[in-house]
């Protein structure tokens, strides 16, 4: 792809954003109760899957593991976890999720004009991994959520990784799956490494395939955080090595 054509790709991306958010805002503003309605009709049916096609993925690859066979047989009320390596990730994991969804956030985002309002409008909890006690307050308020039928993303790793290699998981995601006995549904982004890498602002055509993994569900697991962190990676990683084998795109 030629310098221009990524600019011009970039700044597509870049205006589409400002448009779907600014047009979020002015809804969840008017009416809280259409908050639902904007995280999946614009965040997902028209931010994130225009973002997709601007990315290449006019029909974005999404499969299932072995107990989940379609989008309907994904829980309603669950913390979605994925691996996390660029800022498309946001874009991928909420054109593929077919709930509402808001995510855990760092504080930093209340910074960032429009987005940052508008993440507080609809619901998005945000942490100060620094702060311990504000970052399990955050984790309790965002209970709530879940009784609007709006589901949870997290990428428990807390930073993009670089090399594509999982980083060790946070707990706050899986502290909050324990409280609220909901499950943990592993995913895992194949694509927008090299679509928009961590240190690069250009954005580059690439496929991008979304695979999610089988429920992880509190029951069993003796209300270990532990041991479904670990279980959540574990299945993460097992994504990944099929993506490796089974994708034959760049990461």
């Amino acid at each position: 792809m030629s310098r221009l054509h990524s600019l011009v790709l970039t700044m597509v991306v870049l205006l589409w954003s400002i448009f779907c958010c600014s047009f979020a805002l002015v809804i969840a503003l008017i009416s809280k109760k259409a908050i639902p309605w904007v995280l999946k009709g614009i965040g997902s049916n028209l931010w994130s899957k225009y973002i997709m096609v601007f990315t290449g993925n006019r029909r974005m690859s999404i499969t299932y593991h072995s107990k989940v066979s379609r989008p309907d047989q994904l829980p309603s009320r669950a913390i979605f976890v994925s691996n996390h390596v660029s800022q498309l990730d946001i874009n991928a994991a909420s054109f593929a999720i077919p709930h509402p969804i808001v995510f855990l956030a760092k504080d930093s985002i209340r910074k960032v004009p429009i987005l940052g309002l508008l993440n507080e409008r609809v619901g998005t909890v945000f942490i100060n991994r620094n702060n311990k006690e504000a970052a399990q307050q955050a984790v309790f308020q965002l209970r709530k959520t879940l009784d609007l039928g709006i589901s949870v993303l997290v990428f428990p790793e807390g930073t993009r990784s670089t090399d594509g290699y999982i980083k060790p998981f946070k707990k706050g995601a899986f502290h909050l799956a324990l409280q609220a006995e909901i499950p943990i549904v592993p995913m895992h982004i194949h694509g927008t490494r090299r679509a928009l890498p961590r240190n690069s602002s250009w954005v580059k055509a690439n496929p991008i395939h979304v695979r999610f993994g089988d429920p992880i569900y509190p029951e069993g697991h003796a209300g270990s955080i532990k041991a479904m962190n670990d279980d959540a990676k574990d299945s993460i990683e097992m994504l990944q090595a099929w993506h490796k084998e089974h994708v034959s795109t760049p990461d």
